[in-house]
């Protein structure tokens, strides 16, 4: 059990120990109903003072004063003929206004009429005497002298017979007067029964203020006694003989309030963090201020009436009446009314609850914020903004859209004549139209001839569109098959045609082929130049491994002298030493291009550099009768290189000089220091007729003289060429007839 217990979650444990809350809360409420009844004894001494009673007997005030005057003027008469003063809708004028006094007239006449008969039925222990301006001729459904209380403050022989007695007087104004009360606190009893008019006697809102005006009882006096024995079962014996339980209004509505600000208080302290996940509060909580506070404001009212009657009706025990009518099932009915007041109680404690908690949701940032992201109104304009921000950014499109119309695109001007012809057509029709109204003063006549321009002029335009969609179709299939000859391989297609509006298409169907063309040229180059990159490795590797193995074979060989050993071991040291040059170049190479190198990044000045490294090749350079021309800056240039990468460049590049240059000529070492970038710049003439390409020298084996018969790997230049671009450079290579130049750019 406790696991399970553990097991549910902590919402739904609230919303258990609120639920028992609730009931508890609900039944000690209602357990306090003897208290009110208690109350109610202590502020009603009397029955007769209970408003039930009082607004009874004011409505038979106004049954009996109708009686009085038929008996005067010898006629029957309607309510509304003694009581209906005036009316706005009666004086109008208006059908509309008549009918709803019409309406009125018979609603009041019926409620009256009801009045008569309730008087007649439930109140048969009710004596009264009635006249006008003469005594004598009053009227009275008793033999008891009750005229006699008109005059006489004290009646011992009526104070025997009666429990209760008034006598009410209206003078000439309408203006009413309580006196010679019996049986009750004359001054409770005549505040009550004055603040009764007309309007309020009304238990709907069949009289709204302002609408009618009446006419009140004038120069009647009513005597009303009830007497001490009563002979009849009616609404007057069930208040007299349950005096205790008779509540009344203003009491009930002291204790409604008293209980609400309770639970308010006992709600505030709930904390909101645990109030919200009671009851699906969190969620009411996200409706839009203007309800909630619409619920809570009519809520308060709705509900507030609501228990008031309840509570009343249960302490009078009317509840079962009031609700089902009466089932005469004691213990049933007993069941029922705490039911009732157990959901009432519940409702009420949690509405009350939900209130304060929204209350304190508005609060709890600040209400500012509140209002700007809850107030439906503010959502509101917030929408009709952006809906007036859509229709702006609408309206400047296609105002943008159409200032930026291309006339010269023939699509544009396809549709724009289109457009004008329709629209033109339309005006042609719409003036035939008029004229013909005009003309004939008939719009059938009209209407018939404009239905046969229409049609006409549809069947034109039907067939136009259609030689022109044949068109566009045509073209769409020309187009169609040029890129499927494309997609087949067929790249010399041509496109002669005015494709019209897929002419923007051709042109790019055309880029495509081209596009194809030098991708298919530059695939077979790369082709051309692996066989030739294959060739090439292979006869620069089989070279000296066939002396190698030549001279081998000749070592032997046992007849052979001392010194052709000593000179077959030499070459093969050097073909050795060859083969080893090779094949580190070429790894080398590889390396430099695939990433794989690291750099020991140091600052290197360039111009020493460079010095250095034709110190190194002073004897080389010597042996070729090379001129070498340094133009350095004064200044020294620093930067960031790898120096022995850097050393290796400018190695390979003086070592492919002297190989290829022009024996006894001159070769300049230019190094421009820019702002931003230094550029070194190496030219010598050719010994031989420069027939290659500059791009294809740099590549791996590529050597300047096709017959690869001078010493070197044919990979000086693709190691330079590596190194450079490794370390962020570039490297170009320009020919000028003969002048081999080779230009290298380090950024700063």
């Amino acid at each position: 059990m406790d696991i399970k217990l553990k097991n549910i979650s902590k919402p739904i444990k609230l919303n258990i120990i609120a639920i028992l809350v609730l009931v508890l809360t609900s039944f000690g409420i209602i357990s306090s109903y003897p208290l009110i009844k208690n109350i109610g004894k202590d502020n009603s001494s009397s029955p007769y003072e209970n408003n039930d009673i009082l607004k009874i007997i004011n409505q038979t005030s106004y049954i009996l004063y109708k009686d009085s005057l038929e008996k005067q003027n010898g006629a029957d008469l309607t309510y509304d003929e003694v009581y209906v003063k005036s009316s706005k809708y009666k004086e109008s004028g208006k059908y509309n206004d008549y009918l709803k006094y019409n309406d009125f007239k018979k609603n009041f006449n019926n409620k009256l009429e009801e009045w008569d008969e309730y008087f007649g039925r439930s109140l048969k222990n009710l004596n009264y005497f009635a006249y006008g301006n003469d005594i004598e001729k009053g009227k009275t459904n008793t033999e008891n002298k009750l005229s006699e209380l008109v005059n006489t403050i004290d009646n011992k022989e009526l104070n025997n017979i009666y429990d209760f007695y008034m006598v009410v007087h209206y003078d000439e104004n309408g203006g009413v007067e309580v006196t010679n009360v019996h049986g009750a606190d004359e001054y409770t009893v005549r505040n009550r029964f004055s603040e009764f008019n007309f309007k309020r006697s009304f238990d709907n809102n069949l009289v709204e203020e302002n609408e009618v005006k009446f006419n009140s009882i004038k120069n009647a006096t009513f005597v009303y006694a009830i007497p001490k024995e009563l002979k009849f079962e009616d609404n007057i014996s069930v208040l007299v003989n349950s005096p205790g339980d008779m509540i009344d209004y203003p009491i009930v509505a002291e204790f409604i309030l008293i209980i609400g600000c309770s639970i308010g208080i006992l709600s505030l302290l709930m904390p909101y963090k645990v109030g919200k996940e009671i009851l699906g509060i969190k969620n009411l909580l996200k409706i839009p201020f203007e309800i909630n506070f619409s619920i809570l404001i009519g809520g308060i009212f709705v509900l507030g009436e609501l228990s008031i009657q309840v509570v009343k009706n249960t302490l009078n025990n009317k509840l079962i009446y009031y609700f089902l009518g009466n089932t005469n099932n004691n213990q049933f009915d007993k069941f029922i009314v705490i039911i009732l007041n157990l959901i009432l109680w519940i409702v009420f404690t949690s509405f009350i609850f939900e209130n304060v908690m929204f209350l304190k949701h508005i609060f709890k940032p600040n209400i500012i914020t509140y209002i700007k992201e809850n107030l439906l109104t503010i959502k509101f304009f917030k929408l009709l903004k952006k809906l007036n921000d859509t229709l702006i950014t609408y309206i400047k499109r296609v105002t943008h859209e159409l200032s930026n119309i291309d006339l010269t695109d023939k699509s544009n001007k396809f549709i724009i004549k289109i457009v004008v012809i329709d629209a033109a057509v339309i005006l042609v029709f719409f003036i035939l139209w008029v004229l013909g109204i005009l003309i004939t003063w008939s719009f059938i006549f009209s209407a018939f001839w404009g239905l046969i321009l229409a049609f006409t002029y549809c069947t034109v335009m039907f067939n136009l569109l259609k030689k022109y969609l044949i068109k566009i179709k045509n073209n769409y299939a020309m187009l169609l098959d040029a890129t499927n000859k494309i997609a087949e391989g067929n790249l010399d297609v041509k496109i002669n045609e005015d494709l019209g509006l897929f002419n923007p298409f051709k042109e790019q169907v055309v880029k495509i082929q081209n596009g194809f063309k030098k991708a298919v040229n530059e695939e077979v180059k790369s082709q051309s130049m692996k066989t030739e990159l294959i060739s090439n490795v292979s006869h620069d590797l089989k070279t000296p491994l066939t002396s190698i193995i030549t001279y081998v074979d000749l070592l032997k060989n046992e007849n052979i002298t001392e010194d052709e050993r000593k000179s077959y071991i030499e070459t093969l040291d050097k073909k050795s030493q060859r083969l080893k040059f090779l094949i580190e170049d070429l790894f080398e190479v590889s390396r430099a291009t695939s990433g794989n190198i690291n750099l020991n990044l140091v600052k290197v000045d360039i111009g020493e550099l460079m010095k250095q490294t034709e110190i190194e090749l002073e004897d080389k350079i010597k042996n070729t009768n090379l001129k070498i021309r340094n133009n350095f800056p004064g200044n020294k240039i620093i930067l960031t290189l790898d120096s022995q990468k850097t050393f290796r460049i400018f190695e390979n590049l003086l070592n492919n000089v002297v190989k290829y240059a022009m024996e006894g000529s001159r070769v300049y070492v230019d190094i421009i220091d820019h702002e931003d970038k230094v550029e070194i710049n190496i030219k010598n003439m050719s010994a031989e007729e420069i027939t290659f390409d500059a791009f294809d020298i740099v590549e791996r084996f590529e050597r300047g003289d096709k017959s690869r018969n001078t010493e070197g790997s044919g990979l000086g230049l693709a190691i330079a060429k590596s190194f450079v671009e490794v370390q962020g450079g570039n490297f170009n290579i320009e020919v000028d007839g003969d002048l081999f130049k080779v230009i290298i750019i380090f950024k700063k």
